[in-house]
């Protein structure tokens, strides 16, 4: 997933979110999540990206639940740069909890030149996620 004119997005309120387009893995509709989130609970100035794998089922839909092992990443635009990047395992999915991800970095340490992983001329970002799915079920209610 690319987000674009990251500049812009990162001046946009905190929870504003960007989504991308759904990929299904076993049947479980997955989407990257990238939203604004505030650095800490008690600072609101200093705004962080969050990261989070989406299981989109539909609430009103069967009881269901997918087990993952999931790498969040923000890919390196520098070669010598590794992907800055999150894992956890052995997570649930399910209609209660439908998303689990991590406040990333900050917007001045992700637009940070240095660190390789915004692309200053054409103002974007690219996020990845590899999941594996463990464990998938669904039943009806």
């Amino acid at each position: 997933m690319e987000i674009e004119k990251v500049s812009e997005f990162s001046r946009e309120i905190i929870w504003s979110e960007r989504k991308s387009e759904t990929v299904h893995v076993k049947g479980f509709p997955l989407r990257i999540w990238a939203q604004i989130n505030p650095k800490n609970e008690s600072n609101y100035n200093e705004k962080c990206l969050g990261i989070s794998l989406l299981c989109d089922v539909p609430k009103k839909d069967k009881k269901w639940s997918c087990k993952c092992s999931v790498t969040l990443r923000i890919v390196s635009q520098k070669c010598d740069v590794a992907d800055f990047k999150f894992e956890f395992d052995d997570d649930v999915f399910d209609n209660k909890m439908n998303s689990w991800g991590y406040k990333f970095i900050s917007f001045a340490e992700l637009m940070d030149p240095e660190k390789g992983f915004y692309n200053k001329s054409e103002d974007k970002v690219t996020l990845a996620i590899d999941v594996t799915v463990k464990e998938a079920k669904t039943e009806d209610k």
